[in-house]
């Protein structure tokens, strides 16, 4: 039997598994020209070459080329340019899922974060306590400046956007919250004064030309946790003071908040918990 020399756009269709739809945009755009369209009918029909090709294509679709690079692929109609796109293709595929687990990890380190904070949030009243930790060594992301008036009652969601922005913007892994580092003495925070602040976040690396990336930690610090409406912190800053100095220690760098579980994540203010790490030293003098 003799084979068919031209195709309707219905058969095109059917044999390339291509909607009918499609290659009229095909049509429209100039990917895919009909070879010979009867002007009475608007028919359109294609050659075996052009049937060819629409396999291409379809195929080239499913690999994920969009239809700018498919338009150059078929005008060159070359082998070489065939694998040169493919490898192109390759290295957009590996740059998607480097970055699908970037954002996974990061999902992961948020997930964490947020049962941390939430096994605090749901722990019943009783005997506050006060810790005795090693800071571990993470990097931060920083943005420090000092803030004219401030006045320590409610976070600074500004600034806290601020240095996400900036992480995202410099395409840095975020493994953790948001730390807040007074350079201050200790309340001075609370007194309505000119205070030098350092707001950050917690990314993965260090990148040597990002001078705005620091280490944090490597320390021994005393810790608690505050649960609640931010503006009442400051009651929580004066017992964890008594507590260092009936137990033998001494403040020996700044003040550094945490936000495990921060207005950025839930509007319920019950279920906000901060972190309060204190660098100290011991003095020997336990009261």
């Amino acid at each position: 039997m003799e084979e068919k020399k031209y195709y309707s756009i219905g058969q095109v269709s059917n044999i390339c598994k291509i909607p009918i739809k499609t290659l009229r945009y095909y049509d429209e755009i100039e990917l895919l020209v009909p070879k010979i369209r009867k002007e009475t009918s608007n028919y359109r029909y294609y050659s075996k070459d052009q049937l060819i090709t629409a396999v291409i294509i379809r195929q080239l679709r499913s690999l994920g080329f969009n239809l700018k690079d498919i338009k150059e692929i078929i005008k060159k109609d070359s082998m070489d340019s065939y694998m040169d796109s493919i490898h192109g293709r390759i290295r957009e595929i590996d740059e998607e899922i480097a970055c699908l687990q970037k954002k996974r990890r990061e999902n992961l380190c948020m997930l964490s974060r947020f049962a941390e904070g939430k096994q605090y949030a749901a722990a019943p009243d009783g005997p506050e306590e006060y810790l005795i930790e090693n800071i571990p060594e993470i990097h931060l992301l920083t943005s420090r400046s000092i803030i004219k008036s401030y006045h320590n009652e409610e976070v600074n969601l500004e600034r806290w956007i601020s240095v996400m922005e900036k992480a995202e913007n410099s395409r840095l892994e975020i493994t953790g919250p948001i730390y807040v580092t007074f350079y201050t003495e200790m309340f001075g925070q609370f007194i309505s004064k000119d205070c030098d602040i350092e707001f950050a976040i917690q990314v993965a690396e260090s990148p040597a030309d990002n001078a705005e990336i620091r280490k944090f930690g490597g320390f021994t610090a005393a810790t608690t946790i505050y649960r609640g409406q931010y503006e009442d912190i400051f009651k929580k800053y004066i017992a964890l003071k008594r507590w260092i100095d009936e137990n033998g220690y001494e403040i020996c760098g700044k003040v550094t908040e945490e936000f495990l579980i921060s207005p950025l994540d839930t509007a319920n203010m019950n279920e906000h918990v901060t972190k309060i790490i204190v660098p100290v030293k011991t003095t020997g003098k336990k009261k």
